[in-house]
């Protein structure tokens, strides 16, 4: 193995670790979908967090092939993927005692959940993009035209579902986003 296959090995298991900690959560919320109240923000966030791990997965497997290996990039990637962990621990609580209200801890949490995926997208996809094609090349390739629209409005309605404080407001943010993914999904 060369050092990017060791590397990309790495990176993939802690992207994974945070896919596995979304689906574990989910088990524990239809195990215990009698006892609890689930709502609509923890799926939709819990929906989101999956469709962004498996575009940071993607674009990981297309650029970092063509990547030189420093401690730059491997250090924003890590803090990446860490980021992706944080939030998906924080999606589902750890104690679901009977009675439980998850909209109640989404919004209790909505700020480190939300922050620690604008972190993982700004790690992940700007500053690797950058590191790897230099900061012309990736403004060009993901702040123009379909794409550049498309990121504007990610990160717009990520910064903005960490600060409205309405529920309604918060739940059609959580669906847009969702939206974005599923138009992209079918588009490309």
């Amino acid at each position: 193995m060369d050092a990017i296959e060791i590397f990309f090995a790495g990176y993939g298991v802690m992207l994974a670790l945070a896919f596995a900690k979304i689906l574990a959560g989910g088990a524990r919320l239809i195990g215990r979908r009698k006892t609890i109240r689930l709502g609509w923000a923890t799926p939709l966030l819990m929906l989101l967090l999956l469709f962004d791990l498996a575009s940071a997965m993607t674009s990981a497997w297309r650029n970092l092939g063509v990547a030189d290996i420093g401690v730059r990039l491997v250090l924003a990637c890590l803090l990446s993927a860490g980021a992706y962990y944080v939030a998906a621990s924080l999606v589902v609580p750890d104690d679901l005692a009977d009675g439980a209200d998850l909209d109640a801890w989404f919004y209790d949490n909505k700020r480190f959940m939300a922050g620690g995926l604008l972190a993982a997208n700004l790690l992940g996809f700007e500053v690797v993009q950058s590191l790897i094609k230099g900061p012309g090349e990736m403004l060009a390739g993901r702040w123009t035209g379909f794409s550049g629209v498309m990121n504007l409005v990610f990160y717009a309605l990520v910064l903005v579902l960490m600060v409205v404080r309405n529920r309604v407001t918060e739940l059609v943010m959580l669906a847009t986003l969702n939206a974005i993914y599923v138009l992209v999904l079918l588009v490309f």
